[in-house]
């Protein structure tokens, strides 16, 4: 390949941690490449990655992605259902799994012909691609030992603001959890792969020196660093990680957004409180005990009444996610989430609906209900003049006491329920159309 052909490196909405990574292992092997957010500005390229975060955005820049008159591969979560992405996008590959390795196969692909076509990737193992309208899997991508060059850094970066950071820091991959909603271990593995405390803290440090002030810890679960085995955590090499990480950049600065709540220690939370902004996030879900076990969260009602308590005695601030209408939810179970939330008054919390990412258990479980039978697409009586489906009431419901339900609660006004209502329906606009689209290309 011709180190003068230009690659750009395009993540849409904010800049990805996966896309920082893709971009610095080119900029490594001497290629001129280009980091890119948003599709305002024109690509002048011969090549551009596309880091996607979400399946929304196989309907959402369709246009933007059509437009682009250059040779367009397709990188990130999404890669679950790569015939769902060649299907709705108009690119020419798409990198199925983790990216790295195959990254360098996809390198010498052009080096030995600058313009390629997409049928001399049939050896390249982990792509897909359309050929004579079949769509040719060759592979998932072969797991990468997470060595690596450091990403590359926009000059923006200190503006990002990514659930309160600039930039999620990956210490480690893979995670032995089985929730059915959940992408990763189906992207990464079960495996837990832990990357070398050095190498994480020059990536730190490499990151502070280019603008960045906010780091979280990412990788899933973030007490799992150091550990091979589930509910065997590596207590002192997640400690020592939170201590080297926030000795660099302040405590206040060092968040660890996700914990299970079967994954915590008294070491770790005093840990979290001495080395960090003093938050932790626990994936609740639900406050049914069947429903969890539906969603195989491996956890109980009671543990999570159990981690909230510890996190208190250490004087660790809570915030907790909640799914509400995950299929076979019934009203009463959905009422015991409303009296869990109750119960808890945590510091902050997330509601969303149960959103099918293609390739998930909840993604075939979804594929395969029918719309009637799906609460998404069944109205809502008691918010029948704002269009609202009973999912959608549910989630506005646990949305709106949550206000008062929390450790400092807040008054309702009538401009914060309008925006209450206006994300419920985005959240329900945005996953009817992923509902629309798995049941149109099922990944089972």
């Amino acid at each position: 390949m011709s180190k003068n052909l230009k690659i750009t490196v395009l993540t849409p909405e904010f800049y990805s941690y996966g896309a920082l990574l893709i971009a610095g292992i080119l900029q490594e092997q001497g290629y001129p490449v280009k980091l890119q957010k948003g599709f305002g500005e024109v690509i002048d390229a011969d090549i551009v990655f596309i880091s996607l975060q979400s399946t929304i955005h196989l309907l959402k820049y369709q246009k933007e992605i059509s437009s682009m008159d250059t040779f367009k591969i397709v990188g990130g979560p999404v890669t679950l259902s790569p015939q769902l992405i060649l299907d709705c996008l108009a690119v020419d590959l798409v990198v199925v799994g983790e990216g790295e390795n195959t990254l360098y196969d996809i390198l010498k692909v052009f080096e030995n012909n600058p313009i390629p076509n997409v049928s001399d990737f049939k050896d390249v193992s982990g792509v897909a691609f359309k050929k004579d309208e079949q769509t040719i899997i060759t592979g998932k991508g072969t797991a990468h030992s997470l060595e690596r060059p450091l990403p590359l850094v926009p000059s923006d970066i200190s503006s990002e603001n990514i659930r309160g950071a600039n930039v999620y820091l990956e210490t480690h991959r893979g995670c032995p959890g089985n929730c059915g909603f959940c992408g990763v271990p189906c992207l990464f593995g079960r495996e837990v792969r832990s990357r070398s405390l050095e190498d994480i803290l020059n990536e730190v440090k490499y990151l502070l020196s280019k603008g960045v002030r906010k780091i979280a810890i990412s990788g899933g679960t973030g007490s799992l660093y150091g550990s091979n085995k589930f509910k065997n955590v590596d207590e002192e090499a997640f400690i020592e990680l939170l201590r080297e990480i926030s000795n660099l950049t302040g405590p206040k600065n060092l968040t660890i957004p996700d914990i299970r709540v079967d994954l915590i220690s008294d070491q770790i939370l005093e840990a979290i409180h001495q080395y960090s902004n003093g938050w932790v996030f626990f994936g609740i879900e639900s406050g049914s005990d069947r429903v969890l076990r539906h969603m195989k969260k491996g956890v109980t009602v009671d543990q999570v009444r159990e981690a909230v308590a510890m996190a208190r005695e250490h004087g660790v601030k809570t915030a907790g996610s909640f799914i509400v209408a995950y299929p076979g939810e019934e009203e009463e179970e959905f009422q015991d989430t409303m009296d869990l939330a109750d119960e808890l008054m945590l510091d902050d919390y997330f509601v969303s609906i149960a959103e099918p990412i293609p390739g998930t258990d909840l993604g075939d479980e979804v594929s395969q209900l029918s719309l009637e039978d799906n609460i998404l697409f069944q109205d809502s009586l008691k918010y029948k003049r704002h269009g609202l489906s009973i999912a959608e009431e549910r989630a506005l419901d646990l949305m709106v006491e949550s206000y008062i339900f929390r450790s400092f609660p807040v008054p309702m006004s009538q401009n914060l329920l309008k925006n209450l209502l206006d994300e419920v329906k985005s959240q329900g606009d945005h996953i009817k159309s992923v509902t629309h689209l798995i049941k149109k290309y099922p990944t089972s």
